[in-house]
């Protein structure tokens, strides 16, 4: 179970229970050993009273002893530093993956739609031309002569050709 430091469950500042189970275990080893330490002191000088002031220097170990767990206790902090860096970089790296792919479904969108917009174009242009066409031969029944205006009806029937083989080309995206 992941907690922050206020106990519940958290994204950032997260410490394992098996982590602080092996912190707990540190420190209880090294107060059994500290418990031993003063122990076998008073086992082998036994009489108290006379060798009081060896029995103090005595402990000048036990100074030797918290140095050992502040250095334990530092490299642990580096370790558990290091494993909390690595989960930050791998949820960034997961979360720079989901925007790529985000990115390119935007991207692949965004094709889509300008292909879209061209294809509704092109069709307005036709409608255009066959405007133009239907204008022409009128204009042309109307003067007497429906080929008066056959050059500008075939031109405008090229410019459908075109237009229909670019919608074609749109329409395979």
């Amino acid at each position: 179970m992941l907690m922050t430091r206020a106990g519940r469950p958290g994204r950032f500042v997260r410490v394992q229970i098996e982590d602080v189970m092996k912190l707990r275990t540190l420190v209880v080893l090294f107060v059994v050993a500290w418990v031993l330490w003063a122990v076998s002191i008073l086992w082998w000088f036994g009489d108290w009273s006379d060798e009081a002031a060896s029995f103090g220097d005595s402990f000048g170990g036990v100074s030797a002893l918290f140095s050992g767990l502040a250095l334990a206790l530092a490299i642990y902090s580096m370790l558990m530093q290091q494993k909390q860096t690595w989960q930050f970089e791998q949820a960034t790296l997961a979360t720079l993956e989901q925007q790529a792919q985000a990115i390119k479904l935007i991207e692949q969108s965004l094709v889509k739609q300008a292909n879209t917009a061209q294809v509704a174009a092109l069709t307005s242009l036709i409608a255009q031309e066959e405007q133009r066409i239907d204008d022409l031969l009128r204009w042309g029944r109307a003067a007497g002569d429906e080929n008066k205006y056959i050059n500008g009806i075939r031109a405008a029937k090229n410019r459908m050709e075109n237009y229909q083989e670019k919608m074609k080309s749109y329409a395979g995206w």
